[in-house]
């Protein structure tokens, strides 16, 4: 019953995403056939996790969600439903980070948006230690994403796109705190790249 429901939330997710915004895809040869792996993208709208969702087609995404989200009861059972777990922002939050290192443990696929919260178009932030220290201590490849036209949505003005990079593979000769800054660099680089090559921009200055 449980395999029935998500079928349907992916079908109704498709309808929107394919048939309505006329989303594109590009770059799905980069996303693992198997996990464990982790999924790196920018954040710009609230719609990016469903997006997302629906363009890995072959895998359920296990998203951080602020916990904020979880105060709502309906809204809690579905992210729970939908195996979306809380991150408290500000601080390090050592049961998110235990809960995504099971997830890749068992095989999983983890979803994090690096820049915490929404950003504009054009400036990708601060990317937060998190995703890199995760990827260093699990060894799981990270695959870079881009998400390109979902700030303006439901509104749509532009081209809709999600575009996944080749994945980074993360040192594990080392774990300390350069070489989580160096990882984070190079996933958001990459990032940066994917976003320049199809279409978006960004500020440079950032």
């Amino acid at each position: 019953m449980r395999n029935f429901w998500y079928n349907v939330i992916r079908y109704i997710f498709n309808i929107f995403t394919y048939g309505l915004l006329r989303m594109k895809v590009y770059g799905e040869e980069n996303v693992p056939k198997q996990g464990p792996f982790i999924l790196a993208s920018n954040h710009a709208s609230n719609f990016d996790p469903p997006l997302l969702g629906t363009a890995v087609k072959h895998h359920l995404i296990h998203f951080m969600a602020k916990e904020e989200l979880f105060h709502n009861p309906v809204m809690r059972w579905f992210l729970h439903y939908i195996q979306t777990f809380p991150v408290h922002r500000g601080h390090i939050d050592r049961m998110a980070l235990k809960e995504s290192l099971h997830i890749l443990q068992l095989g999983g696929v983890l979803g994090i948006f690096p820049q915490g919260t929404r950003v504009r178009p054009g400036n990708l932030g601060r990317f937060h230690e998190g995703m890199a220290a995760i990827a260093l201590k699990s060894e799981a490849v990270v695959v870079p994403t881009a998400i390109i036209g979902s700030w303006d949505l439901p509104k749509k003005k532009g081209p809709l796109l999600i575009v996944f990079g080749k994945p980074i593979v993360p040192d594990i000769a080392r774990m300390d705190k350069q070489a989580i800054q160096v990882f984070n660099d190079r996933v958001k680089c990459a990032i940066a790249d994917l976003i320049d090559q199809y279409g978006g921009n960004r500020d440079e200055s950032n």
